[in-house]
């Protein structure tokens, strides 16, 4: 027995995967032996559509019709097609992950935002090469896409970049273009989080799910589902699931797991017990009509692999499996809902040792000698954080200064300043700076390179410093990182280190 052949006459059992899990071979095996259904976690968002280094390259070229690339999204789908298991895309319209410079005239954050018509022509010819290249290349592997995710927010549309560029009908708009290029067996879904609290509930159904169905433009509702041990209670979840279930559309649920930082055996037993109500009424609404709901998705395989430690900066316990695979309580809870007890086999999962291993991953995804996306990232930031450190006593201050030069990471100052010195007498020091939910450490060991070309170079990537600095005065320093250890962060996935 498992969870897919136990919910088969109910709805799609899934589950969420990183590119750590993909490229695992004991997760992929977990996957498949009990969900017929996954998602990709993050690696199909639209910051990994839209190619950074070609828009940035050529704005005008690509003014209405921005480039697109698909490196991180083709393996996952090359998985599914060759396993043979379904797939939600998730997800094409988010305020999140999407780059800031996307809504900028000539994709330039110094300019005035994008105006109205361009942002509507990016947008379609976004939505339309992302489905038509799944389709045409993919056909049949996705069979839902969450076309626009979280546009609600504190009791109206939230002030994202999609709003102040568009306005209040880009959730239209997008599912229109959706509905234009998607094959006719794709539905399409609109996804969000706390959808049982009754303002939240209410305003989903009057502005975005009931004026999309009337126009034909939606075919389901997607409950994210990330849970509390008390929340939300269950008498709200059930009353949100019905109402959403009556206005004809399919239901999702997304991104199931419940938060607990608890791991000793009687919260583990009540995590289980609150997971078996929640299938209790999903079933129950399924059974009695009441809500259409066709797929279930847990957000991610075990829960180490959960993206709720980082977001609740605590250990998370949330899922139904753990370790190498071993069930908890809560899987045979939630077998329970929909088979006899003494019908439900002990669940073992067994695989060698080395498949537990990340196996094919892309040296450059998995890190390695690559410091040129470490320059995009700072050079994205605009800004970043130095420390330096000045006897026993830290210093932390803004730079703004970053540049690639023979295959050496750079950075500039003058000789004059304080943090010369600092750097001078401890030369080993740290940069940090965030962007689009990820966060990017740099340690190591600045060194002076006193040469006129690396100087020129340095003050030629930023014309604007030329007025303070030239590269033949005494006081113009460039200095490049050595033995540099550089990491990557986030809530939703594990860090990743390149070194150089």
């Amino acid at each position: 027995m498992n969870l897919k052949t136990a919910y088969a006459s109910f709805f799609k059992m899934g589950a969420a995967i990183s590119r750590w899990n993909l490229y695992t071979p004991a997760h992929r095996a977990l996957l498949l032996e009990q969900f017929n259904s996954f998602t990709c976690e993050n690696d199909m968002k639209p910051m990994y559509y839209l190619d950074k280094r070609e828009n940035l390259l050529h704005p005008e070229e690509h003014r209405l019709t921005p480039a697109l690339t698909f490196e991180k999204a083709i393996p996952y789908l090359d998985f599914a097609k060759e396993s043979g298991i379904a797939m939600r895309g998730h997800t094409l319209v988010w305020h999140n992950q999407t780059p800031k410079w996307f809504f900028y005239e000539d994709y330039d954050q110094n300019r005035k935002l994008a105006d109205r018509e361009t942002m509507l022509a990016r947008l379609e010819h976004y939505i339309r090469g992302v489905l038509q290249f799944v389709q045409e290349n993919y056909p049949g592997v996705i069979y839902a896409w969450d076309v626009v995710n979280e546009a609600i927010d504190e009791g109206d549309f939230r002030q994202s970049l999609w709003l102040k560029t568009v306005g209040r009908d880009f959730v239209q708009k997008a599912f229109e273009f959706a509905r234009e290029y998607a094959d006719k067996n794709v539905a399409l879904f609109y996804n969000d989080y706390e959808t049982s609290q009754e303002w939240k509930r209410d305003l989903i159904l009057k502005e975005i799910l009931i004026p999309l169905k009337e126009k034909g433009l939606i075919d389901g509702v997607g409950l994210q589902s990330h849970l509390l041990m008390d929340h939300p209670d269950w008498r709200a979840y059930e009353t949100a699931l019905e109402m959403y279930g009556a206005t004809g559309l399919q239901v999702h649920i997304t991104e199931l797991d419940m938060h607990n930082a608890d791991p000793s055996e009687e919260s583990m037993h009540q995590l289980a017990l609150r997971y078996q109500r929640l299938f209790e009424i999903l079933v129950n609404a399924k059974k009695t009509g009441k809500a259409n709901i066709t797929s279930v998705t847990f957000w991610n395989l075990l829960d180490e692999n959960s993206w709720l430690t980082g977001f609740r900066r605590e250990t998370s316990y949330p899922l139904l499996f753990c370790g190498k695979g071993e069930a908890k309580e809560a899987y045979y809870k939630v077998l329970e809902v929909v088979v006899k007890k003494e019908a439900i086999d002990e669940w073992h999962f067994e695989a060698p040792e080395k498949d537990f291993e990340v196996t094919g991953m892309p040296e450059e995804k998995k890190g390695g000698n690559d410091m040129q996306e470490v320059y995009e990232f700072l050079k994205q930031c605009g800004v970043y954080y130095l420390a330096t450190m000045e006897g026993d006593q830290p210093r932390v201050r803004p730079f703004g200064t970053i540049d690639l030069f023979e295959g050496r990471l750079y950075i500039q100052t003058g000789k004059v300043k304080e943090v010369s010195k600092q750097i001078q007498a401890n030369p080993n020091v740290e940069i940090c700076a965030f962007a689009e939910g990820t966060w990017l450490r740099v340690a190591g060991k600045l060194v002076r390179d006193d040469r006129v070309e690396a100087k020129a170079h340095m003050l030629d990537a930023y014309p604007n410093l030329k007025g303070m600095y030239s590269a033949e005065d005494d006081n113009t320093e460039v200095l490049y990182f050595e033995n540099a250890t550089a990491t990557f962060s986030s809530f939703t996935a594990p860090s990743r280190t390149i070194k150089f």
